[in-house]
């Protein structure tokens, strides 16, 4: 091997950390793992690969495409592939998997702790209380400095590292737990969060969830702090009022975005018992990776909630058909106990009973309750009617109507104002005729055109091109 090739060989196996891969095989005896790459360091996987089999005497398969987010391990693939255990490099979410073992290997960047802490005495000299965050790629190495300056800093670092700290006892955000518990008697708000890396769905994650906090970005290539102008506000009435509609909605599409996170089983139940209890009805759909193409299918549904991780929960709907929420949000429109305060959550598993954000669902089965729209003025009714023996049965497809058992198909009331609603089937008014071949071709120009066919009664006719 050549000086160059031993280089190359040497970097590969420290950037994908092949010698830690080798030694967790070895640790759970996995005979067979899938290795999972984001699309930018596919062109690595062929030689990782290769260098783990080999070392490993084990079978390895690679994930070329990713059944959702590149971030969320994709247990359910790698599952289908018999493999015993995952191994997933680049970013990632680093939400709790139920089916396999996961090992995250992340991309190492070192970043030049003077410059930052000469950022953040010169753009804010005066800040006493941070919270820093960073994208996983970037060392961790900042907390200590910023100790020495006698400031209180709380840093948010990966569950996959604090897992073995007690949940209760840390601020838990988005896959990242404090390292440090609040001061007693200081609000939130009061401390800057500093976020070490580029944008991108953490960060918004991030801004969402400590709305309360202000917050600034470090750029670690030109060494820059700067005020994110992202306004959190703003796009907060922006998922109020689509929580509004979600409140006039009558059909309600429940998206599965993930089949690898933990209890997403879970809360798709827990929606569906949601909408029972407003009255809503609920249809569940697999669509792989969301579209605005594929959720236009579906034009009868009101507004649809993703079922998915939290970096990948607050989707930008304003090219989509019909809005599209996260399971907070409809839990917000539906639940009279849960009410807007400003107070934000990304991650469903926190909406579930053994999460932190659960709140116990108030029964709206109280006669003749409505509520004012204010999305359309209108008066809307809230809950099931006390007088109604049932509303959904047992197949789901049909509700009762009025006390005759008459029933009406879901949507059939969308169905009325379209001018096509499809094919007439005419059962009974079309003859029955012997199969035989059609046309051949183009609709331009059919071959055979011109010749003569057979009737079923034995009459010759010419064929003809419709016009």
């Amino acid at each position: 091997m050549s000086s160059t090739g031993a280089l190359e060989a040497c970097a590969l196996e420290d950037m994908y950390e092949i010698e830690r891969v080798l030694s967790w095989i070895q640790e759970l005896d996995l005979k067979k793992i899938a290795l999972q790459f984001p699309d930018e360091l596919l062109k690595d996987a062929p030689d990782v690969a290769l260098k783990i089999e080999l070392s490993s005497k084990i079978e390895v398969h690679i994930l070329g495409d990713t059944s959702y987010g590149s971030c969320c391990a994709d247990v359910q693939a790698a599952s289908c592939l018999g493999a015993q255990g995952l191994v997933h490099f680049g970013p990632a979410c680093l939400s709790q998997q139920e089916k396999l073992p996961v090992l995250y290997i992340f991309e190492k960047v070192n970043i030049e702790v003077n410059p930052f802490l000469t950022a953040i005495t010169t753009v804010l000299p005066e800040q006493e209380n941070y919270i820093i965050a960073s994208d996983l790629k970037y060392n961790q190495s900042t907390v200590t400095e910023l100790l020495a300056l006698n400031k209180t800093v709380l840093y948010l670092e990966p569950n996959v590292v604090s897992q073995r700290l007690p949940s209760t006892e840390h601020l838990t955000v988005s896959g990242r737990s404090c390292h440090q518990l609040l001061p007693p008697g200081t609000p939130l708000e009061n401390f800057v969060l500093v976020y070490i890396g580029e944008e991108g769905l953490t960060l918004t994650n991030l801004m969402f969830v400590l709305n309360k906090c202000t917050f600034f970005t470090y750029n670690p290539i030109d060494c820059t702090l700067k005020k994110e102008c992202f306004n959190v506000n703003q796009q907060l009435r922006r998922r109020y009022f689509l929580t509004q509609k979600a409140k006039d909605a009558q059909l309600v599409g429940i998206l599965v975005a993930t089949l690898g996170v933990a209890d997403h089983l879970k809360i798709i139940e827990h929606i569906k018992v949601l909408a029972k209890n407003a009255g809503k009805k609920c249809y569940t759909f697999v669509v792989g990776k969301l579209n605005p193409n594929k959720l236009a299918n579906f034009p009868e549904i009101d507004v649809f909630v993703a079922v998915a991780c939290p970096e990948n929960s607050l989707i930008n709907d304003k090219e989509f058909y019909r809005p599209v929420i996260t399971p907070y949000e409809f839990e917000v429109a539906v639940n009279s106990a849960r009410s807007w305060t400003g107070d934000y959550i990304t991650d469903f598993r926190q909406l579930l009973p053994d999460g932190g954000g659960f709140v116990l669902l108030e029964s709206v089965h109280r006669e003749q309750e409505t509520d004012v729209s204010l999305i359309s003025g209108q008066l809307n009714r809230v809950g099931l009617d006390c007088n109604e023996e049932s509303v959904f049965n047992s197949s789901g497809d049909i509700c009762l109507r009025d006390q005759n058992q008459s029933v009406l198909p879901v949507g059939s009331a969308f169905l009325k104002q379209r001018k096509w609603s499809g094919l007439e089937p005419h059962v009974g008014e079309t003859p029955v005729r012997i199969a035989h071949l059609g046309r051949k071709g183009l609709a331009a120009s059919y071959s055979g055109e011109g010749e003569k066919v057979i009737n079923q009664d034995n009459t010759l006719e010419k064929s003809e091109v419709p016009q």
